[in-house]
Order: structure tokens, then sequence, then C-alpha cells
């Protein structure tokens, strides 16, 4: 599938549709004014399980095999895609393994186990995840549902670009820009295909948390980049070590820039939308919010959409906020 196509995206969605809580898009008067510009904030917080990673881990477990579904699933996370495959595959009776790093965040932890699967835990800074879950998945024979280098996983979590284009297009606004977190950069892959697809003129940036900004550094050079290993940053759902082998290609061909945010702005922007939109949103979720807040683009007057990607926040993490 080298050339990764929007109609990919409205099969997912008709796979899933009814199965998915189609997450509300709001705006702010404050923020607007904040910002200079006019703000529409997605709300993947509401997804089932906390987080967009659903749509793309239902995507993939509804399209496997029945002798697949039989076998069982292995997922590697740090926590959202955890919670997905966990749910996913508990909602079908299907047997989930899922590998988590040790410093994931509890809530995290505790609501994979929760949801049905057992939970495997590594040093992420001895251990590679990739390693242990394809060695599990060989072993066990299990099928490895990854977290966004799946072009199932891509096309599921990219209807949140089919929901915002028609939810846009409800309230008859064209917009302009597209800010969207990035890890791996699955989300942002299939969310652009969408939007650039029923908005052409559309600018497409990702957001990355400083120190882990391998997508925008590979955006300038035009291949892949990785990041250092032993750094640490607040934002736990983005901390891939470098772009998937299959999101890059599409993100090089869709996105117009990266943007990088600072800890403290995503810290502050966290509280904004609280205070404002009476939301939680964890660090990964919030750097869109971030880079806007920040004005990290001198822009005014421009219709912006903003992906809150994601609510799954430890309580004693946040309560250090403030």
């Amino acid at each position: 599938m080298a050339n990764f196509k929007y109609n990919y995206i409205e099969q997912a969605f008709s796979v899933i549709k009814s199965k998915i809580v189609k997450t509300p898009m709001v705006t702010n008067d404050y923020i607007n004014k904040l910002t200079e510009n006019n703000v529409y904030f997605k709300l993947e917080n509401f997804q089932i399980t906390g987080s967009f990673k659903y749509r793309g881990a239902l995507h993939k477990i509804l399209k496997l095999s029945e002798l697949s579904k039989k076998k069982g699933v292995i997922a590697y996370s740090s926590g959202n895609h955890a919670q997905a495959v966990a749910y996913a595959s508990n909602q079908n009776n299907i047997n989930a393994k899922i590998i988590m790093p040790n410093n994931a965040p509890k809530i995290k932890i505790n609501n994979t186990k929760k949801y049905g699967a057992e939970v495997v835990l590594y040093d992420p800074n001895k251990e590679q995840r990739e390693t242990i879950g394809q060695n599990i998945a060989l072993e066990e024979n299990r099928t490895l549902v990854k977290p966004y280098d799946d072009y199932d996983i891509i096309a599921g979590q990219g209807t949140v670009g089919l929901e915002i284009v028609d939810q846009l297009k409800e309230i008859k606004v064209v917009p302009n820009l597209y800010l969207c977190c990035c890890g791996g950069g699955g989300l942002i892959a299939g969310s652009s295909t969408y939007l650039k697809y029923a908005f052409p003129q559309i600018s497409c940036y990702s957001v990355e948390p400083e120190g882990f900004e391998d997508t925008s550094r590979s955006l300038l050079s035009g291949k892949i980049e990785s990041n250092t290993l032993g750094k640490k940053s607040i934002c736990d759902a983005l901390l891939a070590f470098q772009p998937g082998n299959l999101t890059f290609p599409i993100n090089k061909k869709n996105l117009d820039g990266g943007l990088v945010v600072k800890e403290e702005e995503t810290k502050k922007s966290i509280i904004t939308i609280a205070e404002n939109l009476k939301i939680i949103i964890e660090p990964g979720g919030a750097v869109a919010a971030a880079a806007i807040l920040s004005k990290k683009l001198n822009i005014k007057n421009k219709n912006i959409v903003v992906m809150l990607s994601g609510g799954n926040i430890d309580p004693d993490i946040f309560s250090t906020l403030n």
C-alpha cells in the first residue's frame, strides 16, 4: 500500500463506526481571543479507553481472521495503545498480552489489567519493546498489534480526520491549519490524509515534545531520524524512538512542518484547557494545544483544528501542575 489514500479511512470507518464514540469538537471564546485565531479542539479524550488509540486497535482486531483471534494478540505500548488493545480484545473474546515499560503511568498499567490483558513489564533503559514483542509473537504464535506502523492501524486512527471533516462542514468552517501530536506518526498520517483530501489547501503540522522531535527532524532532513536513548519527558505517550517506516512517507507527503514544545509549555496548556474547556488532558495529548497557546506559529485570524488526543493522566501528576 505504497500510496495510502483517503478511501482506506472510509473503509475503516464503515467497520468501526458503530463501536466507537463520535467525539465532540469544541471552540472557546477565551482561547480564541488569547491566540487571536479561531481554534477548534477535537476531544479524543472522550473516546473509549480515553484516547484515539481505540480506533486503530479496534479496526485491526476486527479484521483478524477467526484463527488469529483464537491464537491471541500481543502489543507493546506506554499505555494508550495498551488499554485500547486490551479493551478491544476483551470485547471480542480474544486473549491479549501487553508489553509495557515499568515506568508507565500507574493509571495506564492498572486500566490495561482491568480490561483483561496480561501485562508484561520491561525496563526501557535496557530493553527494546519491539524485540520482546516480536519474540513473544513468534514463541506463542500471537498476532502483533503494532501501535502505529500498520496500515490497518493508520486507517483506523485516521477515522478521527473523517469526523473532523464532517463536523467542520456542519458548521460551515473551512480550516486553514491542523495541529496534531506525533509519536510514531500514525494519528497524524491517517487524519492528515483525510483532511488534505477534503480541504486540499489546509496546512498540517506535527507537534512533539522537546527531546523527542524525531518527526520534525526527519521532515527537515527528508529521511528517518531517531532520538537519543535515555531521555525523559512528561509526555509518556509520545516517546517513540523514530518515525514509522510506513507512517513517515505519508507524513513527508502531507505535512508542512513539525513544531516542538517545551515541557513547561505543555504543563501550562493542560491547566489552560482544564480551566477553560473543563476537561483533563494528558501531557502527550496536550502538545498541539501547547503549540498554539505558546504561539509557535506567527498567525492571526485563521481557522485552526487542534487535536487533544487523550486524557489518561495520573491524578498525582496532574496535582503537581498547579
